[in-house]
């Protein structure tokens, strides 16, 4: 009998593999497909890998059950097909508070501290003193989307004694924010926050959440981050807005479109930072997620179900 293959697309230790065996002794434990390997008896793959799985997905009689992305973002796999042929589905959700947050306060540092001012200045060995400096206490802080991440975030940002308003559909109460607010209120507010950071993910209700009509509303001089998803803000109202200096600096991990085009006048502006999607990244990042699949993992082989960060496809 030919055992169910299950395809690791993501590294682990050589501890993790082997407990990974030793769980599944009736599944082909894999990292690369051998040359024996057929497409239709992979039954699970941990991490997504879009070249096997499209040739998976593609084959009618495909045994497979179980995709375990290694993101939190799934809009990159083809969730209609899942749904048709009945594939369950988890994410990577609640393993990037610690760097994103990281990520965030280094963009709100670049500013109020002028770092990349000094960055800048260093490469041309100008001791040159900063004008303009500031710091976090008693500012307002928005965090939009008060996730794993904007909790882990609204945390941090209470040591450095700021007041922290968090917005989210429901209004429900969340841990270590000093204010909730409603999303459809968000108006209401708004004005009065120094600092805005949008969390927010890619859908039909958040498609350009951020536009012009938000921005005309902010404080004069606002500082925005983007570190939820590209999608979630109009670029080009967010150029204007930037150039007009209404938004007085603007830190951007994600965008519209990615790679951000050469041509984007995002580049040339100078109360801009750039990074390139690049704040969930960390070299603890699957050790992190490790624990997320073997609950799955363990719960399937009892249950031929999911638990933990199961998506709805429906």
């Amino acid at each position: 009998m030919v055992k169910p293959i299950l395809v690791v697309n993501v590294p682990l230790t050589e501890e993790e593999l082997k407990e990974l065996i030793e769980l599944a002794p009736t599944y082909k434990v894999v990292e690369t497909l051998e040359e024996d390997d057929r497409v239709e008896d992979v039954a699970i793959m941990y991490g997504w890998n879009q070249s096997l799985g499209q040739r998976i997905l593609s084959t009618p009689s495909n045994q497979l059950k179980w995709i375990q992305a290694e993101s939190a973002g799934y809009d990159h796999i083809d969730t209609e097909s899942l749904s048709h042929q009945h594939i369950l589905l988890s994410n990577a959700s609640g393993i990037h508070g610690h760097q994103m947050s990281e990520s965030i306060l280094g963009m709100i540092f670049a500013h109020t501290r002028k770092i990349k001012e000094a960055i800048l200045q260093q490469e041309k060995k100008n001791w040159l003193k900063p004008e303009g400096l500031s710091d976090l206490n008693g500012k307002k802080v928005m965090i939009v989307g008060t996730g794993h991440i904007g909790e882990r975030l609204a945390e941090i940002l209470q040591v450095f004694q700021t007041e922290v308003t968090g917005v989210n559909r429901k209004g429900r109460e969340v841990p270590h924010f000093d204010h909730i607010v409603r999303q459809e209120n968000i108006q209401t507010v708004i004005g009065d926050m120094d600092i805005i950071i949008s969390l927010l993910p890619d859908s039909m209700e958040t498609k350009h959440f951020f536009n012009k009509e938000l921005f005309s509303i902010m404080k004069p001089g606002v500082m925005f981050i983007n570190a939820g998803r590209g999608g979630t803000v109009n670029t080009a109202d967010l150029i204007d807005y930037c150039q007009n200096q209404t938004i007085g600096f603007a830190g951007l991990d994600v965008f519209e479109e990615e790679p951000l085009p050469e041509t984007s006048p995002l580049w040339q502006l100078e109360n801009c930072l750039i990074t390139p999607h690049s704040s969930g990244m960390s070299d603890q990042y699957y050790r992190r997620l490790h624990p997320i699949f073997m609950a799955n993992f363990t719960h399937f082989l009892k249950t031929g179900d999911i638990e933990v960060n199961k998506i709805n496809l429906t």
